[in-house]
């Protein structure tokens, strides 16, 4: 056990503020590099994860393009009242091409327009099947108010499809 006392200290010590340190050593900054192999491991999972977003993101902009293509016909057909029937001959269009010719193409009628509601979220076809049919075969227009529900209809089960 040490002990100290207070004549074997030094003058000069009595008062820490008289103390001389001499020179402050401080050691080397730290540096802040990505020198280490987990810096290179995160930066390539990160760079594959945007990569793989990216490509989906892609190929679903891609395999959409039938749609945007659509809503710009249907789009069109807003302001035309003479071209409202190309409504149907577009959904009929979208629909072969994602349901394929052999299920779709001998849909007509009320089954069509059930086709339509059970295949789109939350579309009402079927309720404008009296104003559809006499679009089709008596070549009668329906009112504005019939006509801009349909278009919505329309652009509803495009835009929400199930393929």
């Amino acid at each position: 056990m040490i002990l100290f006392q207070a004549d074997t200290i030094p003058a000069n010590t009595a008062n820490p503020a008289n103390l001389d340190l001499g020179q402050i050593y401080e050691p080397p900054p730290v540096s802040f590099t990505f020198e280490t192999v987990g810096w290179a491991i995160l930066g390539g999972l990160l760079m594959m994860g945007v990569l793989v977003i990216l490509f989906f993101a892609i190929r679903k902009y891609l395999r959409n393009r039938y749609r945007r293509e659509a809503l710009e016909a249907l789009a069109k057909l807003e302001t035309d009242q003479n071209s409202f029937p190309q409504v149907l001959v577009i959904l009929k269009r979208v629909a072969m091409q994602v349901f394929g010719r052999e299920k779709v193409g001998t849909l007509y009628g009320s089954s069509w327009l059930s086709f339509l509601d059970k295949t789109g979220k939350q579309v009402a076809l079927l309720k404008y099947e009296k104003q559809i049919e006499a679009l089709i075969y008596q070549d009668k227009i329906p009112d504005d108010a019939a006509r801009r529900e349909i278009l919505v209809q329309a652009q509803k089960w495009i835009k929400t499809h199930a393929g």
